[in-house]
């Protein structure tokens, strides 16, 4: 799509991520790939700068308002796209994944933006070759791990053993023992998330650490105690695998379960790009 045409029509130049020439077999497929884009009436294009490629689509910039934004039915399905797109593209190239909702006026602006920031983007795709961002996270059975903490203390269980029968003293003192569990759950949740969180790094290109959602989010009764994403290369992925298994076997029948997921593209691992214009 010329400029002209988009200038004329209201439309905008989506941005999906950035790549390598060797993606352009997978933009400009054939037909029965069925990569579609956030908005499906358009084809997926490419526009290539100096070894970088664009992967682009039109969209109606109109249609990224913030009522729409904010619907998640309206978001979800086009976001899910995106991703898509995305992660066919990593099938090919190192990737460059850019946020959702990323639109420039026209291949014109966008080949201005790629021209300023061509060295930093280039050295980035260079970077994450043969790299893909594996997720981690945790969850605890606080109730299991309670009670693992609480057999394990040695002043607990003396706490526990001078208990008084009266109610009144009994009261006051299992309120103090409680306050010393959570303390001791506590301590023992930051030792444990810390030495996973060394140990998978040894593995890995580069971590990083990501908030802890509640369960409103997970959808998990469990309450999330690690959310951390790696950065691994195909060779390090099996002794990555194996001591997460380590460490699940470590801790079975502790109220801690991992879960590992991915490949995704390096969402974790690359520069915001902030100029994109609605």
């Amino acid at each position: 799509m010329t400029d002209s045409h988009a200038e004329a029509s209201g439309l905008g130049i989506y941005l999906y991520c950035l790549a390598r020439p060797e993606c352009l077999s997978v933009v400009k497929g054939p037909a029965e790939q069925d990569l579609r884009g956030v908005d499906e009436r358009y084809p997926l294009a490419a526009l290539e700068e100096d070894g970088v490629v664009a992967v682009i689509g039109a969209v109606d910039p109109g249609e990224f308002c913030d009522r729409n934004l904010q619907t998640l039915r309206w978001v979800g399905s086009r976001a899910c796209r995106h991703e898509a797109v995305v992660e066919r593209i990593m099938g090919a190239s190192p990737v460059l994944p850019v946020k959702f909702g990323t639109i420039f006026r026209s291949r014109t602006s966008l080949k201005e933006f790629l021209g300023r920031h061509r060295e930093g983007i280039s050295r980035v795709l260079d970077e994450l070759r043969d790299k893909a961002e594996w997720s981690v996270k945790g969850y605890l059975n606080e109730g299991e791990a309670r009670r693992i903490v609480t057999a394990a203390d040695p002043a607990i269980q003396s706490r526990v053993a001078a208990l008084s029968p009266s109610p009144g003293a009994r009261y006051l003192q299992q309120k103090q023992l409680d306050a010393m569990i959570e303390a001791a759950l506590r301590a023992w949740v930051e030792r444990v998330t810390h030495d996973l969180h060394e140990v998978l790094a040894l593995h890995a290109v580069a971590s990083s650490e990501l908030r802890r959602h509640a369960g409103a989010v997970t959808g998990r009764p469990e309450r999330m105690v690690f959310n951390c994403s790696f950065l691994v290369t195909p060779a390090a992925l099996p002794d990555f695998r194996a001591v997460l298994s380590d460490q699940l076997h470590a801790h079975k029948g502790t109220g801690l379960t991992l879960e590992l997921r991915g490949p995704w593209p390096p969402y974790n691992f690359c520069p915001t790009l902030s100029e994109g214009e609605p």
